[in-house]
């Protein structure tokens, strides 16, 4: 689809966006250095990492680049080029230009990234070395540009279930991301957050998410260039009752008024990142409510 003026704008403004892919039952929800290029978003990862998987098994994705005061959103299918594999050879040869401008784009684009990538080659884990790199393409069948909001400084708040290290990097992060489901596909939107005693609220800057209906928060800390130093966590779970958004005014010293249409979410999985090293797990809570219900 070819894109407006002010959308193509918004994603030359940024060179990370918050890939979300559909992750089973749950959102997954990602940071991505990415390109814009020949009608497509594209971008790189590890041929093992889950969003290759995931985007393999449902290729129904989303892709939300925020530039502070406006964002745009990019909705559609996203496939895999796989370097190894003779199908994506194959189709990367059929597409022409487009792959060859898609990747000569990337690298100028984020060559920052690139350089940092390469300091801190000799510590990747093998996954994540160059040889085991596959490309995905985004090809967007959607497009909306969505007004920004103010975020001011906000008190910390302790992401739960991820490592010590993690909760404090992330402690004072205003910025969130909530993720959730539309027609069957994923939705992304900054948002302000709180975490109380584990009990998680968020409040979307616009759209909100049904009672009952799964999704994810996503607070995350990224470095001007080097990966290995970007700390983030994704919280996934269901969507409870509404709320009145008082915690979240607390937190960010707004008036309660200010505080656009706020929801729990009541966590069930945690997945967190420092660099390249991932961590899986499941919040108290959550393992309580399955004991109670077993």
């Amino acid at each position: 689809m070819k894109l407006t003026t002010e959308a193509r704008d918004l994603l030359g403004q940024s060179p990370i966006g918050m890939l979300a892919l559909r992750g089973g039952h749950f959102p997954l929800v990602n940071p991505a250095v990415f390109s814009f290029a020949s009608g497509s978003l594209w971008l790189t990862t590890s041929r093992f990492a889950a969003k290759t998987m995931l985007a393999r098994r449902d290729p129904r994705a989303a892709f939300l680049v925020d530039s502070g005061s406006r964002a745009v959103l990019l909705r559609g299918a996203i496939e895999v080029f796989d370097p190894l594999s003779v199908s994506s050879q194959v189709r990367a040869m059929l597409d022409g230009p487009g792959y060859v401008l898609g990747m000569a784009g990337y690298a100028l684009k984020n060559a920052p990234f690139v350089a940092g990538y390469a300091l801190d080659i000799t510590h990747l884990p093998r996954e994540w070395l160059p040889y085991n790199r596959v490309v995905l393409r985004l090809r967007p069948g959607h497009a909306e540009v969505i007004e920004g909001e103010r975020f001011p400084a906000a008190q910390a708040a302790r992401v739960p279930a991820v490592p010590a290290e993690v909760s404090r990097r992330l402690a004072g992060v205003s910025r969130g991301y909530a993720c959730w489901f539309e027609g069957g596909m994923p939705v992304v939107r900054p948002c302000f957050w709180e975490v109380d005693r584990g009990q998680v609220t968020l409040a979307s800057v616009s759209g909100r998410p049904r009672a009952g209906s799964p999704g994810a928060l996503v607070v995350e800390s990224h470095h001007r260039f080097r990966p290995s130093q970007m700390v983030g966590a994704c919280i996934r779970g269901t969507f409870g009752a509404a709320d009145d958004g008082s915690d979240i005014a607390e937190r960010y010293g707004i008036e309660p008024a200010d505080v656009p249409a706020a929801i729990e979410l009541r966590p069930e999985r945690v997945t967190s990142w420092r660099g390249f090293a991932v961590t899986n797990a499941v919040p108290r809570t959550a393992r309580e409510l399955r004991v109670a219900q077993a």
